[in-house]
Parts: C-alpha cells; sequence; structure tokens
C-alpha cells in the first residue's frame, strides 16, 4: 500500500490525534489476538551506530517499571533517528504499549508508521499482520483483506505463520477460497509438526497441540468440500494442483458421481483419482468406491438388459430338463391366505413335471387339498417325472414364525438346495432370516424388494408395481415420445404408493410431471379431481367471471348447427382471462397415469372428455385387465396402454405353454401367483440342470440370471438378489387388450 493511502487510513504520520479509547475487556481481547499468533520481538539489524543503540537501550531499560516514561523515550528516539533500523523496533514497541493501554487507534498508527518509513524492515511484515488482525477484530474485513493479501508469509515466523493463515481463512469469501487458505495452514502445520519431531529437546507438549490444530484443520476441510457444490469443488481441484487435499476432493466428486447414477463420470473421476493417493486412507477409500462402481455397473448391465419377451422368441430355452435335485417350498396352504399359496403350489408341481398325463390322483389331491394326515408333504421320485426332482412342501399357515422354523427345518436336510417362498411380506421376511443364519438360498415370491439386501442367500422374483410403473413410463417417452405427465390417483396406500412409483420414474428420466391430482376411493364423482388438474383449483373472482360467460357461449353453441357449432366452441376456448392468460380447462400434459381399478376407471374414464381432458394418452395398472372394462369403457379407454404381470392370452410361447400345461394338470386358469412360482421354479431348474447341485452353486447361478424368458415375462437378477422384470404390454383396442411386445 503507499504511503499517501496509509495516510488516508490515519496509519500513519506523528503521534498525535484523536485517540479511540477501548474498554478494558476488549483491550485484552486485542492483546491476546495479537500475542497468540504473533511474537512481537525480535533481533535489528546489525551496523547499529552505536549512540542509537544506546538510546533505544536506554528507553527499553525502563521497561516494565516505567511504561509512560519508556513510551516518551521511543518517541523521543524516532524524532531523533526516524531513519534508524531501530526505529521500527521502536514503534513496534510503542504500538504494543498503546494497545496495552487500551489506544487502539494510537496502537494502530506506530503500526501504519513502520509499512509507511520502514516497508523493507524486518519489523514490516509482523506490522502488517498485526493491523489486519486488529481490522478484523474490530469487524472491518476490507480493511483486513487489503493488509493481509501482499503479505509475504516467508518474513514472518512459524507462529506468525499460522496466524496470518488463519487469518486468510476466516476472511476468505468464497468456498474455494476458504479451502485454498486451508490448505497453505495445513501445510504449515505438518512442516511444523515434522520439524519439531526431529528436535529431540522439543517439548511433547507443543507437538500435542499441534497435532490438535492440524486435525480441526483437517475437520474444517472436510465440511467445506462435503458442502460445497461439484462446480466449486472442481475449481478448488484445479487451483490446488495435486496439493492435499485433492485427495478429498476427487473422491467426493466420485462420490456424488456415483450417487446420482453418473456411472461413465464416476469411472472417469476414480481414473483420475489414483495419481492424487497420499495415504492408506486415501487408498482404502478409493477401493470403496471402485467397488460400489463395479456393483452399479453390474445393476446397470442388468437394467439394460430386460428386452420384450417377444425378442426372446428364437433363443435357445434355458433347460431344465435333466435337473436333479431336493428343492423345499414354504407356502401358506391353510388358513386366509391358503387360496394364493395353492396357487402358487401348483405353479411349482407343473414346472418340477411332477405329473404325467395319466397321474389323475396326484393332481386330485393337488386340487382338492392334501391328505388328512397333514399339510407337510414330499412329492416327487423316479418314475413320475423325467426329471429327478424331489419337493419337501411346508405350510407356513401365513404366519412368519411357521416360515422361519420351516426353513430352519427344511434346511437340515443336507440334500437341499434351495427354497422357494413364502410370499407375502412379513413371512418372506422372516423366512430370509432364517435362511442366511442357516446358509441356505432362498427365493421369495413377495414384491417387498428390501427382503434380499445385505443378505447374501434371499432373491426375491415376483414382478413389483414398480416393475409395472417403469415399463409404462419407458414406453410413454420412447414409443408416445410424451414429455409431460399427469397422475390422478385414489387417496389410499396403493394410490399414493404407485403416484411416487410413477413420479420418481418420470424425473429420472428427464420427464416433466406438471399435474397430480387425487380422489376419495368412495367416491363416484370426479369432477373436482380433474378440474383440480386442468386449471381450475385457484381461481380469481375475475377468471371466475370469464369463465361463466364462456359457458353461456358454449350453451348457446348447442342450438347452432354443428358445424357452426364447432366454430364458436373452438372461438370460446381461445378467449383469454382478464389478465391475458389462458383460461381453464389447461391441459399440459401428454399422458396420464391412473393407478385404479378397472370398475372405477370405468366411471372415471367417461369424465375425463366430459372435462375436456382429450388427446391425452391413457396409461394404467394392472388392475385395469379386466373384460368388463373393454366392454363399459368402449371408446374412453381407447388406445390407452397397461402393465400387467402375467397376461394368459399372451400368444407368446412361453406364456402359451405354461396356460396350456396348467389347464391340463389342474383343469383350472391360472393365476399372477402361479404363473410366478412357476418361473421362481424353473429358475432353480436351470440351475440344476447346469450342473449346480449344491447351495452354493444355485445361488452363485441365481445371481448370474440375465433376461430369463419366462410366463411372467423377462427377468434378470440383480446382485443384490433382487430380481428386476419386464411385464407384459397391452393396448386396449375394440373389445381386447392388444399385446405391444
Amino acid at each position: 500500500m503507499a504511503r499517501d493511502d496509509w495516510h488516508r487510513r490515519g496509519y500513519g504520520g506523528g503521534r498525535t490525534g484523536i485517540l479511540r479509547l477501548v474498554g478494558p475487556g476488549c483491550a485484552l481481547m486485542i492483546l491476546a489476538l495479537i500475542w497468540s499468533g504473533c511474537s512481537l520481538t525480535g533481533l535489528s539489524a546489525p551496523s547499529v551506530p552505536p549512540e542509537q543503540r544506546a538510546a533505544y537501550d536506554a528507553a527499553m531499560g525502563r521497561l516494565p517499571a516505567d511504561s509512560r516514561g519508556a513510551a516518551r523515550a521511543l518517541e523521543n528516539f524516532i524524532a531523533t533517528y526516524p531513519r534508524s533500523q531501530l526505529a521500527d523496533d521502536a514503534a513496534e514497541q510503542l504500538s504494543q504499549l498503546s494497545l496495552a493501554a487500551g489506544r487502539q487507534e494510537e496502537g494502530m498508527r506506530w503500526l501504519g508508521r513502520i509499512l509507511s518509513f520502514q516497508p523493507d524492515g524486518d519489523r514490516a511484515a509482523p506490522a502488517r499482520l498485526r493491523l489486519a488482525q486488529l481490522e478484523y477484530a474490530r469487524e472491518k474485513r476490507s480493511a483486513a483483506r487489503r493488509l493481509i493479501g501482499p503479505l509475504d508469509l516467508g518474513r514472518l515466523s512459524l507462529t506468525d505463520q499460522r496466524a496470518a493463515l488463519r487469518l486468510r481463512v476466516a476472511l476468505a469469501q468464497t468456498p474455494v477460497e476458504r479451502l485454498e487458505q486451508l490448505s497453505a495452514l495445513r501445510a504449515a502445520l505438518v512442516a511444523e509438526f515434522s520439524m519439531r519431531s526431529e528436535q529431540r529437546e522439543s517439548e511433547a507438549g507443543a507437538r500435542s497441540r499441534l497435532l490438535s490444530r492440524l486435525q480441526a484443520v483437517d475437520r474444517d476441510i472436510d465440511e467445506i468440500i462435503d458442502r460445497a457444490a461439484s462446480a466449486e469443488l472442481e475449481e478448488m481441484m484445479r487451483g490446488l494442483r495435486g496439493r492435499p487435499p485433492a485427495a478429498g476432493i476427487a473422491l467426493e466428486l466420485s462420490r456424488r458421481a456415483l450417487d446420482a447414477g453418473q456411472l461413465d463420470l464416476a469411472a472417469d473421476r476414480l481414473a483420475r483419482t489414483r495419481s492424487l493417493m497420499r495415504s492408506d486412507t486415501d487408498y482404502g477409500q478409493l477401493r470403496v468406491l471402485q467397488e460400489r462402481l463395479a456393483r452399479l455397473l453390474e445393476i446397470a448391465e442388468a437394467e439394460a438388459d430386460l428386452p420384450p419377451l417377444r425378442e426372446l422368441v428364437d433363443r435357445p430355452r434355458p433347460r431344465t430338463d435333466d435337473a436333479r435335485g431336493t428343492v423345499g417350498i414354504v407356502l401358506p396352504l391353510t388358513g386366509r391366505f391358503s387360496h394364493y399359496g395353492e396357487g402358487s403350489l401348483r405353479g411349482v408341481l407343473l414346472a418340477a413335471g411332477l405329473f404325467t398325463d395319466d397321474d389323475d390322483a396326484a393332481a386330485d389331491a393337488i386340487r382338492f387339498g392334501y391328505p388328512d394326515e397333514g399339510t407337510d408333504e414330499e412329492l416327487g421320485g423316479a418314475g413320475r417325472s423325467r426329471r429327478e426332482i424331489r419337493l419337501v412342501v411346508r405350510d407356513s399357515e401365513g404366519d412368519p414364525t411357521r416360515a422361519a422354523e420351516a426353513v430352519r427345518e427344511l434346511a437340515d436336510d443336507p440334500d437341499l438346495v434351495a427354497v422357494i417362498g413364502p410370499i407375502f411380506s412379513a413371512e418372506s421376511i422372516a423366512a430370509a432370516k432364517a435362511a442366511e443364519e442357516v446358509g441356505v438360498p432362498i427365493v421369495t415370491l413377495s414384491t417387498r424388494e428390501d427382503i434380499p439386501v445385505g443378505r447374501v442367500q434371499a432373491f426375491r422374483t415376483r414382478t413389483t408395481p414398480g416393475d409395472e410403473v417403469g415399463v409404462l413410463v419407458g414406453h410413454a417417452f420412447d414409443t408416445l415420445e410424451a414429455e409431460r405427465f399427469a397422475v390422478l390417483y385414489p387417496k389410499t396406500r396403493y394410490g399414493r404408493g404407485m403416484r411416487k412409483l410413477y413420479w420418481d420414474a418420470v424425473t429420472a428420466r428427464g420427464g416433466k410431471m406438471v399435474a397430480a391430482s387425487s380422489y376419495d376411493p368412495e367416491a363416484v364423482d370426479f369432477k373436482t379431481a380433474m378440474r383440480n388438474m386442468i386449471g381450475y383449483r385457484f381461481l380469481t373472482n375475475w377468471e371466475k367471471k370469464a369463465l361463466e360467460e364462456r359457458d353461456d357461449i358454449l350453451r348457446a353453441a348447442r342450438r347452432l348447427e354443428p358445424a357452426d357449432a364447432l366454430l364458436l366452441r373452438d372461438a370460446a376456448y381461445d378467449i383469454l382471462g382478464p389478465e391475458l392468460v389462458r383460461l381453464p380447462p389447461i391441459v399440459d400434459f401428454d399422458v396420464l397415469f391412473i393407478p385404479d381399478s378397472a370398475d372405477k376407471i370405468a366411471l372415471i374414464a367417461p369424465g375425463l372428455a366430459l372435462h375436456e381432458i382429450r388427446d391425452v394418452g391413457l396409461l394404467g395398472s394392472s388392475d385395469w385387465v379386466d373384460v368388463e372394462l373393454l366392454r363399459v369403457g368402449r371408446q374412453h379407454v381407447a388406445d390407452a396402454v397397461v402393465s400387467t404381470p402375467f397376461y394368459p392370452e399372451s400368444d407368446l410361447p412361453f406364456v402359451v405353454e405354461f396356460v396350456e400345461g396348467y389347464r391340463k394338470t389342474f383343469g383350472s386358469e391360472p393365476d399372477a401367483y402361479s404363473a410366478e412360482a412357476f418361473d421362481a421354479m424353473n429358475l432353480v431348474l436351470v440351475q440344476l440342470s447346469a450342473g449346480r447341485t449344491n447351495r452354493d452353486g444355485v445361488r452363485a447361478g441365481l445371481l448370474d440370471t440375465r433376461a430369463y424368458p419366462g410366463a411372467t415375462g423377462v427377468l434378470t437378477m440383480h446382485p443384490n438378489g433382487n430380481a428386476r422384470r419386464r411385464p407384459f404390454l397391452l393396448q386396449i383396442s375394440g373389445r381386447r387388450f392388444r399385446p405391444l411386445d
């Protein structure tokens, strides 16, 4: 800073002027700030004339007994020898005395004099630091920044260097700048700690204090890295040029890319991160992230490997005809869930091929229940099937405790290689825990996706609502080219869950959710819910009046000839509101998802057209698959697209063979439960047929399942044991559901 600038600030010049007095408490704080980080004494340069040395020593000799006399003598020294090499030492001592007496402005002017008259002296750098600290203490951050910015740290003691760096950290204006200064402070602490560690006489307490300060700096750095935006972290990386904490920043950027599912970016960042590693801790974190990337890449590959079932028709079928082994079955065969358990068991039995054409007695036993002696059965044996499969069936009774006990009992059989079942959440979780304990693979028929998570033995194969929604949203993007999405849902647990799944799937693909509305599950009038989606929810009084006028025009149009009525209707809907904005209906979405039962859809669909919701693609869940909807809904549901885990009318050979075999064997129609169990059993049979005849082999084979074609669509197993499914897509065409894949 130029000398004139110092005079304008009031730091330079003589020793007179208005003194700003501060209270004792403030003076003590300032002195603590200065003396904690700075050493105010030092050796002056050599070759000082004897008379100057004598005058300076005489003035200093009055301390500490006569501080006032010492101050007068030091002022006289500066007046007599203004260019002396000891003048800056005298000014520094006068500053210290003034500050100790609470005369802050006077003390700062003495420090300013050093910068004005001895800018290259040995006391200039400490004086600049002390002035910056004092300005910061009285909350004049801009002045403190101007002072500390050009400070040459090399002209300071190690203690003063730390103090200067701490002040630069405190004055940093951006996270990037703050981290750069913390990095420099950390380097200084590391260097001093290393130096003291090499000195045998160095005090252990000093080293401990340095280590504590170093740990505090590391915590500050970690906090900045954690809070900074990714763009700021990239800027920090460029500024550090490989210096610590570049490794920590690179790891955090890689972690964020993994969290966001940006696997290519994560792979690139991790590759560049290796060269920055400096410690075993860094390498350990890098290995963890690399392992996570590998798992996510497997999952991404699994997600991509779900083609439509029709594309797999010409591929060779997975072999199951020479499977050999013992498989346990745990299903609710009695109690209120017995209907689902019996259907699932039939699917398992059909897959295992335990019945021949003339085996009517066995078929009757399954059709009408179990023998009187109990519900625990062993089925199978040579001569009844071309496979050598033995099934050991246990009834879970729909009870979690019983399901877990059944798994433990089955696992006692050394020949048993896997367990299939149960179906519902509570019993499936209990069974999976038991399977984990006893070390036997279990393939549950549940939709609960957390069942296999954290368990190496547990698998889950049933099609989930997320699978259904995912294929719908994918079709809307890829085929319908939709960009804007809406959902109309019942206020039920199912409705809210489907809304969330839909919303997440849309946003994950980069789509835009523009409308969401709900209705009471017992409602028969859906006017309010529909109108809320198309701009009627927040109307001003002026807009309501404009809508009434438009309604009058529309009523008048009904009395005109059709062609004229159409022109008038179009003109009426082009009328703008009082604020020159469009009036409702504002149908600004391309597709509308309604997750509800077919009977509810039959009531809702006609109302959509009534409330001007036209030219919008309708998406539905598997609950829509009901021939009654085709009869009642007619043109109101035409071209709607629905997804379903099982469609028995499909013409695909995987489905046709299952449906025909089921009808012939059991004399009834299969449902989704029997089809899901059929596919689960076949998955195990594929492993046995491939020669994986022990538990570890079956488990490894299940994990390696990719694009498996079954009666319930395509299945790929994730590394965590969760199956991802591609269910069937159907389009309503006239009086039938037409397969789209």
